[in-house]
């Protein structure tokens, strides 16, 4: 019980949840890219918006009642899951005005796709960077130690 409060407050929680989401986020767009000439393929993504939304109601309510719970408040279609990540349903995505469909039916642009994949990739390891920051200042703290 004292290890789960220690490590549901603070940014650790959050983070948890922007890195399970980008790594799932990241498999999609992968898929994406393997597909890029798959016939009939539409392009797939998980909802951004609707987890940044959840991401920031959550820490809303977390700072209105009790700074040291962290309760992901879930949606439609994302939700925490029980390993402290996030469950998001992976939706076709609407079509847009930058979307082409070529003559197979097939709207995947790869130069999207690679603009998605590094945007997701420097913010996962953006996240991951400081929440390993996070940990080395709990050891440090468990040690006595002094961090400059």
């Amino acid at each position: 019980m004292y290890f789960k409060a220690m490590f549901d407050q603070g940014a650790i929680p959050v983070l948890e949840k922007i890195i399970s989401f980008t790594e799932a986020r990241h498999q999609v767009i992968a898929n994406n890219i393997a597909n890029v000439d798959t016939p009939n393929y539409r392009r797939r993504d998980l909802p951004v918006s609707e987890f940044q939304h959840a991401l920031s109601k959550s820490i809303e309510h977390r700072r209105a009642t009790n700074p040291r719970i962290f309760d992901f408040l879930a949606t439609d279609n994302v939700a925490a899951n029980e390993l402290g990540g996030v469950t998001a349903r992976v939706l076709t995505a609407s079509p847009s005005p930058l979307d082409i469909l070529r003559h197979d039916n097939n709207n995947v642009s790869i130069d999207r796709e690679m603009s998605e994949l590094a945007k997701n990739t420097l913010l996962h390891n953006g996240m991951v960077q400081i929440l390993s920051k996070e940990f080395q200042m709990l050891g440090n703290a468990i040690s006595e130690r002094i961090t400059r």
